[in-house]
């Protein structure tokens, strides 16, 4: 009994919610679909005029700081709930902006602190959405293909971010992610193999395949670690993605076959 609050987030490109004289009764009926929506809210009764709907769930602040304020967490901005980055941002920008305080409150001239958080702010901002977030949603309903990134993605986040913070506790929450070279690196990894994952779920949709192997799918990890520990979930991670590469090659090469019988079937008729 009591009121259970549920909510929903898609991407408008792929997802409609099902049609219906309210927002809240679309969003009931589309839990209702999934078997595990219908066990707990089976027999629940919307309460109208208490479902809200965001159509741009991301956002940030162009300044982040200035001359006696500063912006932290969710006030500077948020991306998706996946994978809790709110967390993350909070941590470190409350960490940074507690350090430029405490220096201004001692005197010391924090220009060029403020400087750099404004700039590295947006960095670290629009290179975590690239890198993590843009067009995910496109293969987040295949299993096979959404382990491959949660290995990857999860295992990037230990090796990049955990272990320095490990490292250096101290000092670790300091340095905003994706700063410097280290950072364009690792952002342009992330943000190949997630554009390639893209791209597999694509030809997947296109050729029936999309989700095929998603019934009865478990996945059991034996935990992520910060340290040398976690180059074994990279392994897992890579491995999953080169054979679901070496899935789309076949994908690819059943639809050329098919082509070239299609062509080969209008030949013969039209030699007839």
């Amino acid at each position: 009994g009591g009121d259970v609050s549920a909510g929903i987030v898609y991407d408008s490109r792929i997802f409609k919610l099902p049609e219906g004289p309210s927002l809240g009764q679309r969003l009931h009926a589309h839990i209702l679909g999934n078997p595990v929506g219908r066990e707990i809210f089976g027999g629940a009764r919307v309460i109208e005029g208490d479902v809200h709907a965001l159509s741009m769930l991301p956002y940030h602040s162009e300044k982040v700081c200035g001359d006696g304020w500063a912006t932290v967490g969710d006030a500077a901005g948020f991306i998706d709930p996946l994978y809790s980055p709110g967390l993350d941002f909070c941590s470190y920008t409350s960490y940074y902006v507690a350090d430029l305080l405490a220096r201004g409150l001692a005197g010391e001239d924090v220009t060029e602190l403020l400087r750099h958080y404004n700039e590295q702010y947006a960095v670290t901002y629009r290179y975590w959405f690239e890198s993590l977030y843009k067009d995910k949603y496109y293969y987040m309903g295949d299993a096979e293909l959404m382990s491959a990134a949660l290995l990857l993605d999860v295992s990037g986040y230990y090796l990049g971010l955990v272990c320095g913070v490990y490292r250096d506790p101290d000092r670790g929450f300091l340095n905003l992610p994706f700063t410097g070279l280290g950072g364009r690196f690792a952002r342009s990894i992330m943000t190949f193999y997630g554009r390639r994952l893209v791209t597999l779920a694509n030809r997947r949709w296109a050729t029936g395949y999309y989700g095929k192997r998603n019934t009865g799918w478990r996945e059991l990890y034996d935990g992520f670690s910060p340290d040398l520990r976690i180059h074994k979930q990279i392994r897992r991670g890579l491995l999953r993605w080169w054979k679901c590469e070496l899935i789309n090659l076949g994908l690819m090469l059943r639809g050329r076959a098919a082509v070239d019988a299609t062509q080969q079937s209008a030949e013969l008729a039209l030699n007839q």
